[in-house]
C-alpha cells in the first residue's frame, strides 16, 4: 500500500506519468532493435566461433555450389556462406521453406470458411441489422416481411415501415402494419434500416438520443453531394504522386541538407532563447521558465546537442551523401518500374475485399448469439456463448494474420523486383521482374511470407488484448498506481517490439527475394549484414522513412487544399453544403491513402536498393567495390571513391 500511494503520487497527482512513459517508449524503440542485434551476434559468435574459420577464396568459375568465405568476414554476405552467384543479383535455384507455417495457414483458411458456411447456416443477420417497433414484432420478418425500417415518433412508440417517409410524405399516413392509421410527422431519410429525421427537425434530437447518430445524416447528405469531387481528389493525388518522384529525383539532396541545417538551427536557437532569457533583466516579465538553474541546463543541453549533432554530421559525412544517393536510386526504380505501383493498390483492394468478407461472416457468428432485447429501444443486443467468443476471438486473428499477409506479400514483390532492377546491369534477366516476383511470392517463398506475417500477427494480437484489459480495468487503474504503471510498461513494450517486428519483417523479405531462404535463415543473415553497416542502414532507412512520411502528408495536404477550395468556393457545392467537414476528411483521407500506398513502393525500394548495395558492396569488396550499381549510385562512387 506505501509503494502503491508513492506510486500514484508520483505519476498521477504531479500528471508526469504519460511523460514518463512517452519517454520510455521512446527509449526503447531506439535501443530495442540495437540489443537484440547484439544478441544475434553474441549468440553467433558462441555458436560459430567465427574468428577460427580458415580463408578460402573460390575461382569465379566453380559451380553455385561452392561458397566464398574470407578472414574476419570482411566480404561474407552475413555470417554464413556466401554464394557466388549472388554476385549477379538474385538467385534463380530456390526451393519451398516453411511448409508447416504455410500449411497451418492454409488449415486455418480452411476452418474459417467452414466456421462462416456454418454462421451463413445457422444465424441470420437481419436478428443484427432489423430493428423491433414498440411491440416488440421484428421488421422485415412474418407478416412484417415488407416493412423492414423502423420510424420513431417518441421516446416509447416506434413503428416498423416499408418505405421511410420524405419531405412530401409529412402528415400523411405512414405505410406500417398494427401503428393506428398514424402519419408522419417529420421527413426522414433511410440509413440502413432507421429512418432518420432531418437535422433541424425536433424529432431528431429524440432520435439522436436514443441511437446516438450524432451527425451521420449531415455527413452522409454532404459526401452525396460532392461524390465527383472525391472521386476526382484520388486522380488529383496519384498526379501529385508522380511529380513528387520528380521531385525526389532532382531536389533530394536539398531537402536532406536543408533538414539537418534546419535541426541544428533550432538547437542552437532554443539554446540561445535560454540564455538571452537568463542573462537579460529586460525580459523578465515574459519569461515562460523564472528558475535560472532550469534556464542554464536548457542552453547548454541543447547548445551540447547542436555540437555533438554536428560533429556526426562530420562523421557520417559520406554515409549521408551515399543515403541521398540511394534515395535519389529509388526514384529511378519508381519511374523505370512504373507498374510496381499497382502492387499497392490491388493489396489494398484485395484488404479491403477480406475486410468486407470478415464483417459479414463475423455478423452472421454475432447473430448466432441469445437475443437480448432492451426495453424502448429498436435493436437488439446478443449475449454470446463461449463457443461463439471464439468463433469472433479466431475470426478477429485470422483478419490480422490475413491483413499481415497481404502487407508482407506487397512487401516482398516490390522488394523482388527491385533487386532484378539494381542487378539488371550484372546481366540479371529484368524481363517482367513484377511477373516473377508474383510468381515468386506464390510459390518458393510463400511460407516464408507467411511466416512473417505470422509473427507480426501475433504481436497485434498480444497489443489489442493489452489494450482491451486496460479499458476494462480502468476503475482499478485509476486508483492504482502501481498496477497502472506496469500496465502502460507492458504496453510500451509491446509497442516497440512491434516496431522492431516490423523492420525485422521488412528486411527479412528482402534477404528471401535475393537468396530464397526461409524466413529465420533470412532474417539471421540480414541483420549479420545491417550489423556490419550499421551506420549506413540506419542513416538511408531513417531517411527513407522520413521521406515516405513527408511524401505521404506533401499529397494528402496538397488533394485536400485544391479540393477544399473548389468545394468552398464553387457556388454548386458552397449552396448545397451543410459543413465542409465530411467532404475535407474524405479528401484527406483520400488522399493519405494514395499518397501512403506510392510512397511504401518507394520506402520499400530505397530498403531493397540500400540491401543490394551492401551485398554488392561487400561481395566485390576486394573486387574495388560495387559493380552492379545503377546508375546514379555509380555517379556518385565515381566522384567520391
Amino acid at each position: 500500500m506505501i509503494y502503491d500511494y508513492y506510486v500514484g503520487e508520483l505519476y498521477i497527482k504531479n500528471q508526469q506519468f504519460n511523460t514518463c512513459i512517452s519517454i520510455c517508449e521512446y527509449t526503447f524503440d531506439r535501443v530495442f532493435i540495437c540489443v537484440y542485434i547484439l544478441i544475434i551476434f553474441v549468440c553467433d559468435i558462441i555458436s560459430k566461433n567465427y574468428k577460427n574459420k580458415k580463408i578460402i577464396y573460390t575461382n569465379p568459375q566453380m559451380s553455385r555450389t561452392h561458397l566464398i568465405e574470407h578472414e574476419n568476414q570482411g566480404s561474407v554476405y552475413g555470417y554464413d556462406k556466401l554464394d557466388y552467384e549472388l554476385k549477379t543479383g538474385p538467385l534463380a535455384s530456390r526451393s519451398c521453406n516453411d511448409i508447416i507455417c504455410l500449411i497451418t495457414f492454409l488449415g486455418t483458411w480452411a476452418l474459417m470458411i467452414f466456421l462462416a458456411l456454418n454462421a451463413y447456416r445457422d444465424g441470420d443477420i437481419k436478428r443484427v441489422i432489423n430493428p423491433y417497433d414498440s411491440n416488440n414484432n421484428q421488421c422485415g420478418f412474418g407478416s412484417y416481411k415488407d416493412y423492414s425500417n423502423v420510424y420513431i415518433m417518441d421516446k416509447d412508440t416506434f413503428y416498423c415501415v416499408k418505405d421511410c417517409p420524405g419531405q412530401n410524405d409529412v402528415n400523411k399516413p405512414l405505410q406500417c402494419l398494427n401503428c393506428n392509421n398514424a402519419n408522419a410527422i417529420y421527413a426522414s431519410q433511410q440509413i440502413i434500416t432507421l429512418c432518420l429525421p432531418d437535422l433541424k427537425s425536433q424529432a431528431y434530437e429524440i432520435v439522436n438520443g436514443m441511437i446516438q447518430t450524432g451527425n451521420l445524416q449531415k455527413y452522409i447528405g454532404d459526401l452525396q453531394q460532392t461524390w465527383p469531387i472525391i472521386l476526382g481528389s484520388a486522380g488529383l493525388a496519384f498526379i501529385v504522386c508522380l511529380i513528387l518522384t520528380i521531385l525526389i529525383k532532382y531536389t533530394a539532396s536539398c531537402i536532406v541538407w536543408g533538414m539537418i541545417i534546419i535541426y541544428l538551427i533550432v538547437l542552437a536557437a532554443i539554446g540561445t532563447i535560454a540564455y538571452i532569457q537568463r542573462t537579460s533583466k529586460d525580459l523578465d516579465e515574459i519569461k515562460y521558465i523564472d528558475d535560472d538553474n532550469t534556464l542554464k541546463w536548457i542552453q547548454w543541453v541543447f547548445w551540447g546537442l547542436a555540437v555533438l549533432s554536428l560533429l556526426l554530421i562530420f562523421c557520417f559525412a559520406k554515409s549521408i551523401k551515399t543515403a541521398i544517393s540511394i534515395l535519389k536510386a529509388a526514384a529511378d526504380f519508381t519511374r523505370d518500374e512504373w507498374q510496381a505501383i499497382f502492387i499497392p493498390i490491388f493489396t489494398f483492394v484485395f484488404i479491403v475485399g477480406f475486410i468486407a468478407f470478415w464483417l459479414v461472416s463475423s455478423a452472421f457468428i454475432y447473430s448466432t448469439g441469445d437475443v437480448e432485447k432492451s426495453p424502448n429501444h429498436p435493436y437488439n443486443e446478443f449475449k454470446w456463448s463461449d463457443k461463439t467468443g471464439f468463433q469472433l476471438l479466431f475470426f478477429l486473428f485470422t483478419l490480422l494474420w490475413n491483413v499481415s499477409f497481404c502487407i508482407a506479400f506487397c512487401q516482398f514483390v516490390i522488394s523482388s523486383a527491385c533487386c532484378f532492377w539494381y542487378f539488371k546491369q550484372a546481366g540479371a534477366d529484368v524481363s517482367s521482374p513484377i511477373f516473377k516476383s508474383i510468381c515468386r511470392g506464390l510459390t518458393y517463398n510463400l511460407g516464408s511470407i507467411v511466416f512473417g506475417a505470422l509473427i507480426l500477427a501475433v504481436v497485434w494480437t498480444v497489443k489489442i488484448v493489452l489494450d482491451y484489459i486496460h479499458k476494462q480495468m480502468k476503475d482499478v487503474l485509476q486508483n492504482n498506481g502501481a498496477i497502472n504503471c506496469l500496465m502502460k510498461y507492458c504496453q510500451c513494450l509491446v509497442s516497440c517490439f512491434e516496431k522492431f517486428v516490423r523492420f525485422l519483417n521488412q528486411n527479412a523479405y528482402i534477404m528471401i527475394a535475393l537468396t530464397g531462404r526461409g524466413f529465420c535463415g533470412a532474417a539471421k543473415e540480414v541483420f549479420s549484414l545491417i550489423l556490419r553497416n550499421t551506420s549506413r542502414v540506419f542513416i538511408t532507412h531513417g531517411l527513407g522513412e522520413l521521406f515516405e512520411f513527408i511524401g505521404s502528408i506533401f499529397v494528402s495536404a496538397l488533394t485536400t487544399v485544391v479540393c477544399y477550395y473548389i468545394v468552398t468556393q464553387n457556388s454548386h457545392y458552397k449552396d448545397s453544403l451543410t459543413s465542409p467537414i465530411a467532404p475535407t476528411i474524405a479528401f484527406l483521407l483520400i488522399g493519405y491513402v494514395i499518397g501512403k500506398m506510392f510512397m511504401s513502393l518507394y520506402g520499400m525500394g530505397v530498403d531493397a536498393i540500400l540491401i543490394c548495395y551492401l551485398v554488392d558492396y561487400e561481395s566485390n569488396k576486394n573486387e574495388g567495390g560495387p559493380k552492379h550499381a545503377p546508375p546514379t549510385l555509380q555517379h556518385f562512387l565515381s566522384e567520391y571513391s
